[in-house]
């Protein structure tokens, strides 16, 4: 799928406010609530995942409960100090935050990445996706971007310390896609692959261990734009619609929160494999989480329009003209139950409730209620999981198997590609000392094939060997690793 360019969402001073600059307010632009919903998603699609067997093979014997620790000291000042803001700012109640000492369990660190994603909330203007272009939020139809600001300000919707501070952005965002691949995104995919490496391929243990922890968060983070692809209103461009009306938010957001909470959640449906990356959120075979998600649900700044009635309207006019003024050609409208008049009536979709309406005598109002929101999260919330899930198996779907044999003083290792990929690559080995500093192994280098094994002489007074093997094939980038202890 091509993937257009959009601006990035920006901060704003309190100067911005006398500029004729697209601003709009961001109250909760969350979709899924981050703290309890995406936390309880992630969960659910890592505890179905193989991480915890991938973090035993690099040398985690405790897999997701293995202690980790963010070394802030190793980021620059102001990176420290940002990410040690976002981090302060995460629930304790939550079991995800780190301790005082930068400590959480691998596991969690992928939660936190995932609630991190909408930290600040503003963020989350780039989790936008529509399928059918490929474009991400465009508010093109919507006021200007001063002009709204100015009324949301005076609508008691937003403070001048609100524009000062950032929580307002532009009126538009990068598509989902190109916010997980661009590097500006601290929690992006391009943080996940190279920190992966680092973990294997850095010289100082606290600097390996910094780098897992910074793989981790972004893993969640990248979770967390998928998991956006399973509310209606971030496939279907609908910011106003869904999070502006009334300005409290999403209705659906809130329902799923008071609802499940975070451990109430439903459990992963199925594990989805795809063919790559793009294809777990869009593709043009419509098995993507945002077509499907597009195809099935409405959200409220898509539902049809109300109609007016007449003595003479029939019940295929007041369907006409509602399916004339859908935005999206599905979920639609084939027949409408009409009598008794001031009853609400259910459309039913492939088995869902998707929309109610009702005959107030006057007119058919349509909206979403908390029969339909029920339907959708009953639908959505384990397929969404299962996507989860399935992408983080393809982005782990590579792996070094090693073995190790002789003794300390003559040993030597063997090394296979392994996993699901058809391409290799530059292989990279590192020894390390009864300190735990590595050292990289010149000699031992060597390209690998998939299935290919090659055995490596290693120098005395070696204690540990780990791999590191950085490719991409058909289905994307892979970074494959491994680690054995020696005899």
């Amino acid at each position: 799928m091509r993937r257009p360019s959009s601006s990035a969402s920006a901060h704003v001073g309190l100067t911005a406010l006398a500029c004729a600059t697209a601003l709009f307010i961001l109250p909760t632009a969350r979709a899924y609530e981050p703290g309890r919903t995406h936390a309880g998603l992630t969960e659910r699609a890592v505890e179905a995942s193989r991480l915890h067997n991938v973090l035993a093979r690099l040398g985690r014997p405790l897999g997701l409960l293995e202690p980790l620790r963010i070394g802030l000291d190793l980021f620059d000042q102001d990176q420290r100090r940002a990410l040690q803001a976002r981090l302060d700012a995460l629930d304790p109640a939550g079991g995800y935050r780190p301790g005082s000492d930068g400590m959480a369990g691998a596991g969690n660190w992928v939660v936190a990445g995932a609630v991190l994603a909408k930290t600040p909330p503003e963020r989350g203007a780039n989790h936008f996706l529509n399928p059918a272009n490929g474009k991400g939020l465009d508010d093109d139809p919507g006021l200007s971007g001063f002009a709204h600001g100015v009324r949301l300000l005076f609508d008691g919707g937003a403070s001048v310390r609100g524009l000062a501070t950032g929580t307002a952005f532009t009126l538009d965002g990068k598509s989902a896609l190109d916010w997980i691949a661009s590097p500006g995104n601290d929690l992006g995919l391009p943080v996940f692959f190279d920190n992966w490496e680092r973990a294997v391929s850095l010289v100082e243990p606290r600097e390996r261990e910094s780098a897992l922890v910074r793989a981790l968060l972004a893993l969640g983070g990248v979770m967390a734009v998928l998991e956006d692809a399973g509310q209606p209103a971030f496939v279907r461009n609908d910011f106003r619609g869904a999070f502006l009306q009334g300005n409290v938010g999403s209705a659906y957001e809130q329902f799923v929160a008071e609802q499940y909470g975070r451990t109430g959640l439903p459990p992963v449906e199925a594990l989805v494999s795809r063919p790559d990356i793009d294809s777990f959120f869009a593709s043009t075979d419509g098995k993507g989480l945002a077509n499907r998600t597009q195809r099935r649900f409405f959200s409220e700044g898509t539902i049809p329009s109300d109609v007016s009635l007449e003595r003479n309207t029939v019940v295929a006019d007041v369907v006409r003209r509602a399916r004339e003024s859908l935005v999206f050609s599905s979920p639609t409208l084939s027949r409408l139950v009409l009598r008794p008049a001031q009853h609400r009536h259910y459309l039913v979709f492939e088995g869902h409730r998707v929309l109610a309406y009702e005959n107030s005598g006057t007119q058919v109002h349509f909206l979403l209620d908390d029969a339909v929101y029920a339907d959708m999260a009953r639908a959505l919330l384990p397929e969404i999981a299962g996507y989860a899930a399935g992408l983080l198996n393809h982005l782990l779907r590579a792996s070094l198997e090693m073995t190790a044999a002789g003794n300390n003083a003559s040993a030597k290792i063997t090394v296979r590609l392994a996993g699901e990929i058809k391409q290799g690559g530059a292989l990279r080995v590192f020894v390390e000392d009864g300190s735990g500093r590595r050292r990289e192994l010149p000699a031992a280098a060597a390209t690998l094939a998939p299935g290919e094994e090659i055995a490596i002489d290693l120098p005395a007074g070696a204690r540990r060997v780990a791999a590191v093997l950085r490719g991409r094939d058909a289905r994307g980038p892979f970074v494959a690793a491994g680690e054995v202890l020696l005899p």
